[in-house]
C-alpha cells in the first residue's frame, strides 16, 4: 500500500488539491517535514485552500525547523524582503545540507554584498559547492570569478563543464577565452 505522502502527491498531480491537502494534513500532524512544506505550497498558491501567506510561512517554517532543506531555502525567500538576516541563515542551513540552489543564491549574496558584507572567497566557496553538483549557473559564475583574477585555466575548466550542460553564456565565454589565446 502506498504511503500518505505518495497519495497526497498523486492527488496533487491530478489537480485534486483538496485530497492532497487532507492527506498532507494527516502527515503534518505527525511531524512530517515534507507534508508541512507541501501544505505551505498549497497555502502560498491557493490550491485547494484559500491563499494565505501567513499560514504558508508558518507551515514552511515548521518544515524548515524539522530540517527539510527545500523548506529552509523556500523560507529564506519568504523572509528576504522583511528579515534578510534570517533569510540568509535559512539559506545557509539549506546550503550546508547540500542544496545547490541555496549554495548558489548564498554565493550571489556574498559576491554582490547584498544583505551581507561582500566576501569573494565565500562566494567562490559556495559557487564551487553548487558547481560540483552540476549547477550550471554556479559553474559559469565560478568561471567568471577565476577569469576576473586571470586564472584562465580554472575559468576554462568551469566554463567547459557549464558549456557541456548547454550554457550559452559559458559557450560565449569560452569563445572569448579562445580569441584571447588564454
Amino acid at each position: 500500500m502506498e504511503n500518505q505522502t505518495d497519495l497526497g502527491m498523486i492527488a496533487y498531480e491530478q489537480g485534486d488539491f483538496a485530497t492532497a491537502f487532507a492527506e498532507w494534513t494527516k502527515l503534518s500532524e505527525n511531524g512530517n517535514a515534507q507534508a508541512h512544506h507541501n501544505l505551505a505550497m498549497l497555502y502560498e498558491n491557493g490550491q485547494g485552500v484559500a491563499e494565505n501567506l501567513d499560514l504558508a510561512k508558518q507551515f514552511c517554517q515548521k518544515a524548515a525547523e524539522l530540517g527539510l532543506a527545500n523548506a529552509q531555502y523556500h523560507l529564506g525567500y519568504m523572509l528576504l524582503g522583511s528579515d534578510p538576516k534570517a533569510a540568509l541563515d535559512w539559506w545557509e542551513q539549506a546550503a550546508q545540507q547540500g542544496l545547490a540552489e541555496a549554495q548558489h543564491d548564498l554565493a550571489q549574496q556574498y559576491l554582490l554584498g547584498e544583505n551581507v558584507a561582500q566576501d569573494l572567497d565565500l562566494a567562490a566557496d559556495w559557487y564551487e559547492a553548487a558547481a560540483q553538483q552540476n549547477h550550471t549557473p554556479s559553474q559559469f559564475n565560478l568561471g567568471v570569478l577565476y577569469a576576473n583574477v586571470q586564472q584562465y585555466a580554472n575559468a576554462r575548466y568551469w566554463w567547459e563543464k557549464a558549456a557541456a550542460l548547454n550554457s550559452e553564456d559559458a559557450i560565449a565565454a569560452l569563445q572569448k577565452l579562445n580569441e584571447m589565446n588564454a
